[in-house]
């Protein structure tokens, strides 16, 4: 029963999350749940216990448990977000992920440290040729050990940043190659630029569950960049139905921007709703 490779991620809230569901889609591939746990915001998993939506500070408090119930499943990667505002579990940390507001970030552990950035030419890690159109960002990946073209299935440019912090990480366990990049294809992060369609592709809506300032004006920004031709409303909560409805009497396509939505509940009123006005049925 050996104890997991503790892997901390030092990030803001969905930041920490983004880079947290990257790694976990590498790292298990169509395996999930079979050798990563996570203590995080969108969930946590160790095994034994599985909660959604999560008090991540309260689950770093029982940092032991999740340790042995992981050990005790043989899983053998556990996944820490947000360890910055706990010193106990930044000190567990076999790596440390360290992201920071401007994008850019380190790596460190057994023995090495890797830089990583989509605009500095000194960092380990970096990117070039990005571009984010309708709900992809691609980009070129250049790592020590591999460099090739990465497709996100993810809104806004700010994708590359976690998306380098997991390469950067892999990179670290000395487990990056070609499926790294085929892998990130899948990736998805429910609740944070979140993008659902229409059957017939005539209304999109991009969920932002963030509270956060930053987390909203970054929503609406990306919207207004990547998607051209798009007439952008952002709905307030109980209203989405009525926007729908009123997207699906116009021409041309809709792009709803919902903010503050919680994941689950923002995606079943805007599903609930294209069923109702769109005369598609399943």
């Amino acid at each position: 029963m050996a104890r997991p490779t503790v892997i901390g991620i030092d990030a803001a809230g969905q930041d920490a999350t983004a880079v947290s569901l990257m790694l976990r889609t590498v790292i298990e591939g169509a395996e999930p749940y079979r050798s990563v746990s996570v203590v995080g915001a969108y969930e946590t998993y160790d095994g034994a216990e599985w909660l959604r939506d999560c008090d991540v500070l309260a689950e770093l408090g029982r940092l032991d448990v999740h340790l042995a119930n992981a050990a005790e499943k043989n899983l053998p990667f556990l996944l820490l977000e947000s360890v910055g505002a706990c010193g106990r579990a930044r000190g567990a940390c076999d790596v440390l992920c360290a992201l920071g507001a401007s994008g850019e970030g380190t790596v460190t552990g057994r023995g090495r440290a890797l830089s990583f950035s989509r605009t500095s030419p000194r960092a380990d890690v970096g990117a070039t040729r990005e571009a984010a159109r309708f709900g992809f960002v691609q980009f070129r990946a250049h790592a020590p050990s591999w460099s090739g073209n990465v497709v996100l299935p993810l809104v806004g440019l700010r994708a590359v940043d976690a998306a380098l912090a997991a390469i950067t990480v892999i990179e670290l366990l000395g487990r990056n190659d070609a499926t790294t990049a085929e892998r990130l294809c899948h990736v998805r992060t429910p609740g944070h630029l979140e993008l659902l369609v229409s059957p017939e592709q005539q209304v999109c809506a991009l969920l932002e569950e963030s509270g956060a300032h930053a987390g909203r004006k970054r929503a609406l920004e990306a919207a207004r960049r990547e998607f051209p031709g798009f007439s952008i409303i952002t709905p307030v909560a109980g209203a989405v139905d009525r926007a729908v409805r009123r997207a699906y009497l116009r021409s041309g396509k809709t792009l709803l921007v919902l903010l503050g939505h919680s994941a689950r509940h923002g995606a079943d009123a805007f599903q609930r709703a294209v069923r109702e006005h769109s005369g598609f049925r399943p």
